[in-house]
Order: C-alpha cells, then structure tokens, then sequence
C-alpha cells in the first residue's frame, strides 16, 4: 500500500517537471480509454493454456516532448485495467467462467512520429513500459481451484506476489507485482489537441510467481490492445 501512494504522486510530479524544463511546443494531455486484456500462460510442461479477452478502462497524464521535425519523446503516466476470463482451463470447473480484473500503474515512454497527412498528423510510435500491480477482484460462476484448495466462494480478491508462499487464503495470487514490456501505437490527431491513438501492448515479464524461493517452470504475461482519446492543454 505504502508503494503505491508514494508511486502515482511521483509519476504525476515527474511528468509535470518534464513538461516545464522542454520547450512551448510541448504538449501535456489526458488521455482515457478502454482497454481489451488477457494473459499468455504456459504451464510446467510447455502446454499453453486459453485466455478470454475482458474489456477494462485506462486513464492517465502523457507529455508529448518535442524532439526534432515530427518526432516526439512520449512520456506518460496511465492507470491501466488488466486481467483476463477463463471457460473452465486450470482454474475453473469445466463450463464454469472464471474472470480476473486488476489494476496496474503504468509507466510507458514511447517514441512518436506525426506525419502531415490530410487535415493532421498521422502518428506512429514504440517504446517500452513498466507496470506496478496493485490488486484487484476475481469472481467465478462455479467452484475455483487456487493451488490445492477448491473454494466455493463466487468472488474474492486478487493479490500480486513475488512467491506464492506469501499467498492469502481465497485470494487469487495473479502473479508477480512488476511488470514491463513494449508498446506499439497509431492513430490520428485531429487537431494539436485531439487525438485518437489504438495501442497494442506486449507483456514481456513472467509474471510466475515463485514456489519458495525457487523460479517457477512456467510463465504468465499480459497482453492486450487498446483504443484512446487525447486531449492536449
């Protein structure tokens, strides 16, 4: 808990310090959107498991920083809903959903290129990301095996964890806190102020928690992709 109240005021303080030290062209925006999460699990033995898709919400402050004609360093500070639902597979009983909606703050910097097509700009970027889980809610239409124990419960929370030994009993342990990977993006700006951007998001951290102290045979990483709006002040 004491992470993250200290991580979401520094991101906001850092991004607003940037802002100041760049030049006038810099542009500070909001951006929201939704955002379309699952997982890529593998077990011990290789074998990979299927992941639905669940829609969620993400929302943050970006600085678009002038670089040199038409390229712009992308800084942002997002709050990103994760997760992903399950039609039986490792966690549910067969035909029974199992469903897992997390939040994560995130840290991207991507590079931008705007590109004068039409009445805007069309712009293209990358760049990586870093991600820090911070909970959330799981909920089930049947019984739910998590480890060794079958609950009966139709809810509960969801906690992340760097070893599963440090779980909580009816908590479903997502995985590791840490998360980083790479941003792909395209979309079109309108004007200097509006901007309709897709996203599409590479999880490249495991996310297996470790069992004692030992790192796991298998692995989890998010993925996902995205549509959002920007506005620019």
């Amino acid at each position: 808990m004491t992470t993250q109240r200290t991580l979401i005021p520094g991101l906001i303080v850092l991004l607003i310090a940037l802002s100041f030290s760049t030049q006038a062209q810099t542009i500070v925006g909001l951006r929201a959107g939704v955002h379309f999460s699952s997982v890529s699990f593998t077990d011990a033995g290789g074998e990979h498991e299927h992941t639905g898709i669940i829609p969620r919400v993400q929302a943050g402050l970006t600085v678009d920083i002038p670089l040199a004609m038409g390229l712009y360093l992308q800084p942002a500070a997002m709050y990103v809903g994760k997760g992903f639902k399950q039609d039986g597979g490792w966690l549910a009983d067969a035909d029974n959903e199992f469903q897992a909606a997390v939040s994560y703050v995130e840290v991207p910097l991507n590079l931008i290129y705007k590109l004068w097509i039409g009445a805007g700009n069309l712009v293209v970027g990358a760049g990586p990301y870093v991600g820090y889980g911070i909970g959330g809610t799981w909920e089930a239409e049947g019984n739910v095996a998590i480890g060794d124990v079958v609950l009966a419960e139709s809810r509960g929370d969801v906690i992340f964890k760097n070893d599963v030994a440090d779980g909580e009993y009816g908590s479903y342990l997502y995985g590791k806190p840490w998360d980083y990977g790479a941003n792909v993006v395209v979309g079109y700006q309108f004007s200097p102020k509006l901007t309709l951007q897709l996203q599409g998001q590479f999880g490249i951290a495991n996310l297996m928690p470790e069992v004692d102290g030992k790192e796991p045979d298998g692995s989890i990483r998010n993925n996902g992709y995205g549509l959002t709006i920007g506005y620019g002040f």
